[in-house]
């Protein structure tokens, strides 16, 4: 019974403001959570419709040790025994806001959805003036996010059915779940992936307005890739902390440096690379495990790298020590 309670908990409401929205809803034979974005459910075997508060429940039957038993005190509450164990829920009353599952189905390939998810997900911003950029871009055989500095497209090998802007809060509770969904259901502005057993999670979607012309024609360069050193990433996580507030890491053809001042911060030596740029340590550290080949010489103008079904770029910044101001331009509209 703990696992249903966790799969559903991710769409609890973290506070406390509108109390039917920080509860379970049990009916019918499963346990649903919502908290106005996300609505999850999964089935759960009690056939008595309540609506117990969602931290107590859990902390509760996370507590038993031996076969749980659910039943209704004459007091209103929702009783929890399990060997000698007791504890008493409150349940919230009155009518609560629900939603389920709804719209035309939608198929694919569920394995393909996640693995692409896992990927891009580091790469989802966080930009409440661009909300477009807050999710991830399904459309056509690509995936798609960016934090404004990187943008990432991961190749589905084929079309998703429709194009959708699957908001970030839902492809996290999606890894937590780290099961590929069945299918999906899409109707209006809401779309519900499905799993086996009955299990579901819907979301609010957000606007599909992207840049794709601008996206384009940034991926859409001539380029020379060529294989990154395993190194650099190694030196990158040593010079992380050593950076100052605006988290600048320059390469000078081989030689990266956290300052342009002489005995300050700390420098690290890798062969093979022949560039010379400056980038957020910060975005730099993300490619980590998604680039295999990149062509970083085309600095100033925005990097593009490259891995598996991958492609991308990130955008540099203002380099102090070659006084040059980046004239790329950003994934921004």
């Amino acid at each position: 019974m703990l696992k249903e309670l966790k799969f559903v908990q991710g769409a609890v409401a973290k506070k406390d403001l509108l109390p039917a929205m920080t509860h379970f809803k049990i009916e019918g034979g499963a346990v649903r959570s919502y908290n106005g974005v996300l609505a999850i459910s999964s089935p759960l075997p009690f056939d008595i419709d309540c609506c117990p508060k969602a931290d107590q429940l859990v902390k509760a039957i996370g507590q038993c040790e031996e076969t749980i038993t659910l039943s209704m005190t004459p007091g209103g509450k929702l009783r929890v025994s399990s060997g000698a164990f007791r504890a008493f829920v409150e349940l919230v009353q009155g009518e609560t806001p629900h939603v389920g599952p709804e719209g035309d189905y939608l198929a694919f390939d569920g394995e393909v959805l996640l693995h692409a998810l896992k990927t891009i997900y580091p790469f989802i911003g966080n930009d409440a003036s661009r909300p477009w950029t807050n999710g991830v871009l399904l459309n056509g055989q690509s995936a798609y996010a960016t934090n404004n500095t990187c943008l990432v497209e991961y190749w589905l090998g084929a079309p998703f059915p429709h194009q959708i802007n699957v908001p970030k809060a839902c492809i996290k509770e999606m890894l937590r779940v780290d099961e590929a969904p069945t299918h999906a259901q899409i109707a209006g502005n809401s779309i519900t992936f499905h799993y086996n057993d009955g299990r579901w999670i819907r979301s609010q979607l957000l606007g599909v307005d992207w840049p794709l012309g601008l996206i384009t024609k940034m991926l859409d360069v001539p380029h020379a890739a060529v294989p990154i050193p395993k190194e650099l990433f190694s030196a990158i996580a040593k010079l992380q902390k050593l950076t100052d507030g605006s988290n600048r890491i320059y390469f000078n053809n081989g030689l990266l440096t956290t300052h342009t001042e002489e005995e300050t911060g700390g420098s690290c030596e890798v062969d093979g690379l022949e560039f010379v740029g400056c980038y957020n340590i910060v975005m730099f550290a993300l490619l980590e495990h998604v680039v295999e080949t990149a062509d970083f010489t085309r600095y100033p103008e925005p990097a593009l790298f490259f891995g598996g079904r991958v492609r991308g770029a990130i955008i540099g910044m203002r380099s102090h020590f070659e006084g040059q101001q980046f004239s790329g331009t950003g994934v921004s509209q």
